[in-house]
Parts: C-alpha cells; sequence; structure tokens
C-alpha cells in the first residue's frame, strides 16, 4: 500500500503503477494551486534515481505536469538535494523519483515546495486530494485495468544540466581552495545517482580520487546499517589504495558513507555532530535515534529531539529561526545533513539547503581533520565517544510492532519490568522517552531504542553504548529475543 513514510511516497514498484503516480502528481499540484505556490505555465524541476522504475515513474509525473498546464524542468538522473537545490533557488516545485535506501523492488516519489520540502501536514493535504481524484475516476480514461497507461507517455524532454553544475559549485566555491590536495579518497560507487558528481567535487578540491565499485545493477545502500560485505570492501581499498578516506552515498545520494583511514565506518549521526561543529552552529535538531554525544560535547547553544523523518527535522528548525537562532543545522541518524540558515566560514558563503545532503558532511569531516593536522580517526577521537547500531527485523507487521510496544506504553513501573522482559534487557529500565517508538535509557548509561519502520514491514533496533562492539552486542541481543 502507498503511503508518505518518513520521506516521500514510498511502496511497491508493482502499487506505485503509472495511474497511482499520475493522480499523486496532479494531487500535488492541485494542493500547489491552492496555496497559490504555483501558477498555470509555471515549470516544475524533476529528476530520478538510478532504480529500474524510476524512469517509468518519472514518464507518469512528467505527463501529468504536461497534462495539467504546466512546464517540465527535467534534470536528469541527479541526486535529491541537488534538483532541490535548483527548486528552491528559482522558487520552483520539485519532483523526486527515488526510494533511496529501500530494495530495488520498491520506489517512491518525494514532493518539495518552492521554498523547501513539505511537511506531515501537507502530505495529509495531498493525500486528500488524490483520495477524491481517485474516487471521481476522472482520469480514468488514460488507464487500463492494471493501472498502466493506455498509450505509451511522451518520451522526458532533453536534460538541463544546470542543476549539477551548479550543485558542484556550490561546494567548490565554499570549502578551501585544494583543501585535499596530497589526500588519496576513494569513492564507493556503486548505483548511486550522486557518484560522478561526487568524484568531480572531490578532484576539484584538490584530492587525487579513485573510483571503485560501480555497478550497472541498483544495489540498496543503508547508510543505518552498513553491511559487513561493504565493509570489508572498504577496508580492502584503504589497504589497496592507501587511501585516507572511502567515500559513498545511498542511492539517491542524499545519505552519506564515510569510512576512515584503516576503513572504520563512521556513522551518520558521529558525522553529524562533526559537521555541526565545522559549522559553528548555535542550534541542532536530530532525531530521537542519533547517539547522545550531541549533547555531551557541549558544543552547541540549543539542542531539539525530534521525531524520525526530515520532515521532523526541518519544522525544528523552523521555530529556531523564528526563535532568533542564526546558524541552524539538523541531522538524522543516516547522515543526511541539513542547513536551515546561510554560513559563512573564512569568507565564503553556503546558502541554507533545508534538504538531506550528503556532500556537506562529508566535505566538513575532511576539512576539519585537514584544519586540525589529524585522521579521521583521530579527529573522532576528539568528540564523545558514543556509538549506536542498528538493525531490523525484515518482513515484520507493524501491527505486531505496535502491539509490543502497547504493552510498555504507560511508562510506569510495570512497563519497566515488562521491557526488560520483553526486550531481553541487560539492566533496568530507569526512564522511557516515547517521541519515536520507545526509546529506553538503562541504569548501565546504554539506551536501546524500538521503533516499527515508517516506509516498510519492519521492525528496527537502535542502541548505544560506549564502544561499537557492545553497541552492537546490544542490539543483536534484542533482535534475538524479538525474532525468537
Amino acid at each position: 500500500m502507498l503511503k508518505f513514510g518518513t520521506s516521500g511516497l514510498r511502496g511497491l514498484v508493482t502499487e506505485l503503477t503509472d495511474r497511482e503516480c499520475y493522480l499523486y502528481t496532479v494531487a500535488f499540484l492541485k494542493y500547489l494551486l491552492a496555496r497559490k505556490l504555483i501558477y498555470k505555465n509555471s515549470s516544475v524541476a524533476i529528476a530520478g534515481d538510478l532504480r529500474p522504475s524510476s524512469e517509468r515513474i518519472l514518464k507518469a509525473i512528467a505527463a501529468a505536469i504536461r497534462d495539467y498546464g504546466f512546464k517540465i524542468d527535467y534534470c536528469g538522473p541527479i541526486p535529491t538535494p541537488t534538483v532541490f537545490l535548483y527548486g528552491f533557488k528559482r522558487r520552483l516545485p520539485s519532483i523526486m523519483a527515488t526510494g533511496s535506501h529501500i530494495p530495488y523492488d520498491r520506489n517512491g516519489i518525494k514532493f518539495n515546495l518552492p521554498n523547501g520540502e513539505i511537511l506531515k501536514k501537507n502530505e495529509q493535504a495531498i493525500t486528500e486530494y488524490q483520495s477524491k481524484i481517485s474516487a471521481n475516476g476522472e482520469l480514468d480514461s488514460h488507464f487500463n485495468k492494471n493501472g498502466s497507461f493506455k498509450k505509451n507517455p511522451p518520451r522526458l524532454p532533453k536534460i538541463n544540466i544546470i542543476s549539477e553544475r551548479e550543485y558542484i559549485k556550490r561546494y567548490v566555491n565554499f570549502f578551501k581552495k585544494n583543501f585535499l590536495r596530497g589526500k588519496i579518497i576513494a569513492v564507493y560507487q556503486h548505483s548511486s545517482v550522486i557518484r560522478d558528481l561526487m568524484v568531480e567535487i572531490l578532484k576539484k578540491l584538490g584530492a587525487r580520487v579513485i573510483p571503485v565499485g560501480r555497478s550497472q545493477k541498483f544495489i540498496p545502500i543503508d547508510t543505518e546499517a552498513i553491511q559487513a560485505v561493504d565493509l570489508k570492501k572498504a577496508r580492502g581499498w584503504v589497504k589497496k589504495y592507501q587511501a585516507d578516506a572511502v567515500v559513498s552515498a545511498d542511492g539517491d545520494g542524499d545519505r552519506p558513507v564515510l569510512f576512515d583511514e584503516a576503513g572504520n565506518f563512521i556513522r551518520g549521526d558521529f558525522l553529524g555532530v562533526i559537521c555541526a561543529a565545522y559549522l559553528k552552529a548555535d542550534s541542532v535538531s536530530a532525531t530521537a535515534s542519533c547517539n547522545t554525544g550531541l549533547e555531551k560535547s557541549g558544543k552547541f547553544k540549543n539542542i531539539n529531539r525530534t521525531k524520525i523523518g526530515s520532515p521532523y527535522v526541518i519544522e525544528a528548525m523552523q521555530n529556531d529561526k523564528k526563535n532568533g537562532y542564526k546558524k541552524i543545522v539538523s541531522y538524522e541518524a543516516n547522515g543526511g545533513f541539513l542547513t536551515g540558515s546561510d554560513f559563512k566560514i573564512n569568507g565564503r558563503k553556503l546558502s541554507a539547503l533545508p534538504t538531506r545532503d550528503s556532500m556537506l558532511p562529508l566535505l566538513s569531516a575532511l576539512a576539519l581533520a585537514a584544519e586540525c593536522q589529524l585522521t579521521l580517526s583521530q579527529l573522532a577521537q576528539t568528540f564523545p565517544q558514543r556509538f549506536v547500531y542498528s538493525q531490523s527485523i525484515k518482513g515484520m507487521p507493524t501491527e505486531i510492532s505496535n502491539h509490543r510496544l502497547k504493552k510498555i506504553s504507560g511508562g510506569n513501573e510495570m512497563a519497566k519490568k515488562q521491557a526488560k522482559k520483553i526486550f531481553n534487557l541487560p539492566s533496568e529500565v530507569i526512564k522511557f522517552n516515547f517521541t519515536d517508538g520507545a526509546r529506553m535509557f538503562l541504569a548501565n548509561n546504554e539506551i536501546v531504542h524500538i521503533r516499527p519502520s515508517g516506509n516498510a514491514p519492519e521492525l528496527r533496533v537502535y542502541s548505544e553504548a560506549s564502544s561499537k562492539q557492545r553497541a552492537k552486542s546490544l542490539a543483536e541481543r534484542t533482535l534475538k529475543k524479538l525474532g525468537s
């Protein structure tokens, strides 16, 4: 079943029929018109990732835009932050066909307003428009009983390459010229749509870049749960090329992947603290699943904790702006980093980009390490050593997950005892946080966070401890109990 998850509309490719993609796009356009955020004959920027199904979805999106009286500004296969930056700069709505990190048999659509990502209230309104359009059947003549176009939709327009050029310029102009000179960086390309742009940006900043692991087949990379095979690859590339880092991103290029000079993975929420420190942010919003090194660092004037999903951290940044903060950022456990204000460092300006991005945190970590004359592993040691490990049980129905969490929803002494038993916890629960799922703070200074996924039928476990191994052991202990 199609629904909005933590970021965008998601579902199985078989559910994302031409009809559904077309109707949701029309619903989005109707919503924009009603809010006077777009006018007839205006342009809508669109792009997609490299999934096998993305081009078909883009054609359905483009057909809806054309049929409803708007112009198509096709930016080609480019990263999500690239097309959104292009749209925000021109006050154009933008649409990205992508499933981000989820398996190739699934996909999705991300809709954006001319001035930022859609929030939960916008998602609800768009869904209501879609339901009304679907119910009256006024557009059904375009489709057969399987939801496919009766006639082939027109080809996508010629690609406008301005968006990718602007994205490259954004970082080449902000970071110090040739600050990566003398550094060897391997770019794990796999099937990420940012793979070539990443190589070009790093080269322009002075690095010797070695592209590795390019794939013509789509490979889903979950930046919150790096697999052992990817860790092994990174360590092999570091050894083979004597690399100072291995960098990568997920399918649509909005979530970073960073391995240090020893091939060790620097998790996204750890990377978020490093990037916020480099930018000297005065207010930071992070999802509940991110490690508490953010608070323990003592580097930030204001900290917000939100539900998981970019709409929530964006809303927190908007509130920070109203409250007078000047250097506003946010990030998620997946490493996607957002800026809610402009930044100026060494006389170089970086404009706000309130959507998840992978290049900024990667480059900020490399820049801070260079300024401090440290390797990435040495830089990481200068921050509080709190580590989160996350893993999930695939195919776990959401109703079963919710039933388990309901047993401890009272948050009282009985719930604490129940939680210790249900989740096989090694220590007593001293408090709960139900901001998103159940986050359990233990007496031994460890944390276990249980949360049903917003995108797929799976139950995710996040554990926090003072070492990577202990965090992993803690999560596996809980997963074993839940899976039995």
